[in-house]
């Protein structure tokens, strides 16, 4: 398998990771492809340098997309934790669901 065709394959499965909200997944396949196609450039003759530097920048516009939904979906759910931490107090001062002729 040549290079871009298996940097395209791991680009197709870091979507898909986010598309199943398994972001660090996602971004740690993007870092991979990122890191390769580095190392290609500083290979690459001058001729192709230009060709990987595009899908390089692809690559990482693609990156910070995945990365704002994964900061998002992060917040709601610090949200949530937020919200379930201010209201323990509430929460614990209500009576338990069992009656006491319930307790065994």
């Amino acid at each position: 398998m040549e290079d871009r065709e298996r940097w395209d394959v791991w680009m197709v499965q870091a979507q898909r990771f986010a598309r199943r909200e398994n972001y660090i997944d996602a971004l740690g396949r993007i870092r991979l492809v990122v890191e390769q196609v580095d190392d290609a450039i500083a290979l690459a003759e001058e001729s192709q340098r230009d060709k990987l530097q595009r899908y390089r920048d692809r690559v990482h516009r693609r990156m910070l997309a995945i990365r704002k939904q994964f900061d998002a979906w992060n917040a709601k759910i610090a949200e949530r934790r937020a919200k379930a931490t201010a209201e323990a107090d509430a929460e614990m001062k209500r009576p338990l669901p069992i009656g006491p002729d319930e307790l065994i």
